[in-house]
């Protein structure tokens, strides 16, 4: 499977052949053992246009998505997310405000805050988040962004909010599958919602093929890519994941070097533009 828009096509083609599509706010209406869904969901952490660009495809087969955003809601990005929720995807936050601030819960919620109020005031209703994961990033006292709605205090007062990772297993009445694009590999993550502490062995998902075989063996999946790591043409794909198996192996080598890896610790956010 490619990181292409045509790759896109084929993967929407297929679903509604198989399985209805609900945008991520819509799974507690449709939470009982007999419902068969697909949501589409994407991490939006830069380049909002090929984001649009996705979004475009997925209406063109009546699939509505969830759009989970960072909070860097520049004028024109947010030009560009009102289009996409136009065509009736769910434009919402991808936060990632307990590592920014490096692990201080105040601080956190206090960016938390400014930047749902931020989303609100542009339209954008935040029923559903989830949380943004940053490899090299170094922690003391937490173990990821994941931390912030484990948080008694703070899943008790946005309860109205449903994260997406932390909250679904426990949410849902039957089980579903974590399919996933992230390090350029699409794979059926084994436990999404605590793999920051226990990793489970992700399977790897080889074709379309095999992908259809998981959809018609699961009554609840949940597709979730990175909308900027998905280009027009196939040569460019290739380039683009060559690219980022490349500086992902520097960077896991040199950091291997602890004062190395403190150093790049500090630079984490530019993992979001590969």
């Amino acid at each position: 499977m490619q990181f292409t828009y045509k790759q896109l096509h084929k993967i929407c083609k297929t679903v509604v052949e198989i399985k209805d599509t609900i945008t991520a706010n819509k799974i507690l209406d449709n939470n009982t053992t007999e419902a068969d869904w697909v949501v589409f969901k994407h991490d939006v952490e830069t380049n909002v246009s090929r984001a649009l660009k996705m979004a475009r495809i997925e209406a063109q087969y009546g699939i509505t998505a969830t759009y989970y955003v960072q909070g860097y809601l520049l004028k024109d990005n947010v030009a560009l997310l009102k289009e996409i929720a136009k065509l009736g995807h769910e434009v919402t936050y991808h936060y990632d405000v307990l590592d920014a601030n490096n692990g201080d819960y105040i601080k956190a919620r206090e960016e938390f805050v400014d930047f749902v109020n931020a989303f609100e005031v542009n339209g954008f209703n935040i029923e559903t988040l989830c949380p943004h994961g940053n490899p090299l990033m170094i922690r003391n006292g937490w173990n990821s962004n994941k931390d912030f709605f484990r948080n008694d205090e703070i899943s008790k007062e946005f309860s109205h909010m449903l994260d997406i990772v932390v909250d679904l297993p426990k949410t849902l009445v039957s089980e579903y599958k974590y399919i996933s694009d992230a390090g350029f590999k699409f794979q059926i993550i084994a436990n999404v919602e605590d793999n920051d502490i226990n990793n489970g062995e992700d399977i790897h998902i080889k074709s379309l093929e095999n992908f259809v075989e998981i959809l018609k063996e699961n009554k609840k999946v949940i597709f979730s890519t990175h909308p900027h790591r998905w280009k027009t043409c196939s040569i460019s794909a290739v380039i683009n994941k060559s690219k980022f198996k490349f500086i992902r192996s520097v960077a896991l080598l040199v950091s291997k070097n602890k004062a190395i890896k403190k150093f790049l610790s500090k630079f984490y956010f530019l993992a979001k533009k590969i």
